[in-house]
């Protein structure tokens, strides 16, 4: 659930990208649209939209309007493999180049987390978190970052997070 403590925590994210050369290279939290897509996805994703269209943090990326629906086609039969119908999902963003999907009926959000195989010939496929909040909360403003992405501490994504008191 997109609360206004997670948008906070955004806002928090975005200043201090905006407050460094260096950080805004490669990262970057937008504003949220001004007014809900008419997008078919997960309603919690359309939330997330209006706090933050899309989010580019390290090596986690948060798909922004403009490429949501063009990134559906990573879940086509034959493309990947689903534990169920692939109408039940949908992409929501990547961890590194490994799509980040958000389950349409319970709002799960799963990936392929082998970082030693590319993601369409993985095996494993993961439930990472048990909302779209919680993924970004935990994962990509939060002490699972570095697990999630295989990344080490002299990330510099890890750095604004430590910046900003998150581990």
């Amino acid at each position: 659930m997109i609360t206004e403590d997670f948008r906070q925590s955004l806002a928090r994210a975005r200043e201090a990208i905006e407050s460094s050369e260096e950080w805004s290279i490669f990262n970057s939290i937008p504003a949220g649209v001004s007014r809900r897509p008419d997008l078919d996805a997960p309603e919690e994703y359309l939330d997330f939209l209006m706090a933050a269209d899309g989010a580019i943090m390290g090596s986690v990326v948060i798909l922004d309007r403009k490429y949501a629906e063009k990134s559906q086609g990573l879940i086509s039969p034959n493309r990947v493999e689903v534990p169920d119908d692939p109408d039940n999902w949908f992409v929501v963003g990547k961890v590194n180049e490994n799509p980040v999907l958000a389950n349409r009926r319970d709002g799960s959000i799963w990936t392929y987390p082998d970082m030693l195989t590319s993601w369409w010939a993985s095996r494993r496929f993961e439930r990472v978190a048990g909302s779209l909040a919680e993924f970004v909360s935990e994962q990509a403003l939060g002490s699972g970052y570095l697990r999630i992405t295989g990344s080490t501490e002299t990330d510099e994504w890890w750095q604004l997070l430590r910046h900003l008191g998150n581990v």
